[in-house]
């Protein structure tokens, strides 16, 4: 059963810049390794998130994701989707879509013609195994909204 609840897509309004600074060591995830000078308390590097995340204002939204389907990919309820307009999805790309009047954001699956490059059809899959996948094909009421480029998920709530 494929449960859903309307998204909100919006865009940025603002030419600002969002830079902050950036710790110049590596963050260790796992493993062992020295104790980082006591100096890199402050940092002298910085990003500018807006660059770093977003290659076209023009094209790019936002949205929140609502319901759990993609749990198994990292994808939560809650988490915000910055969204890249006018890409051409690659084979798992996670991909927003508009089908049959909702939105929707599932893993991009295509299954091509044999030997072309023709699509046969396109499967949208779950990554949550309480939720069904789904299948588009020619006649479907369906579009390909955008392509998820990052996914922004709290930590800490």
């Amino acid at each position: 059963m494929n449960k859903t609840k309307s998204i909100q897509v919006f865009r940025l309004s603002t030419s600002d810049d969002a830079t902050f600074p950036v710790l110049p060591a590596k963050v260790k995830a796992g493993g062992y390794g020295s104790f980082e000078s006591p100096a890199l308390d402050f940092p002298e590097d910085s990003i500018d998130l807006l660059k770093y995340l977003i290659k076209d204002r023009e094209t790019t939204f936002f949205a929140h994701v609502t319901g759990d389907s993609l749990n198994g990919i990292g994808v939560f309820d809650s988490d915000l989707l910055i969204i890249q307009k006018g890409l051409f999805p690659r084979e798992n790309d996670i991909v927003v879509v508009f089908y049959q009047g909702e939105f929707y954001v599932k893993r991009y699956k295509p299954r091509y013609k044999e030997n072309s490059l023709n699509l046969e059809e396109i499967r949208l899959k779950s990554e949550n195994p309480h939720y069904s996948d789904m299948y588009i094909s020619e006649d479907t009421d369906f579009q390909l909204w955008g392509v998820a480029t990052y996914n922004i998920h709290a930590l800490r709530k």
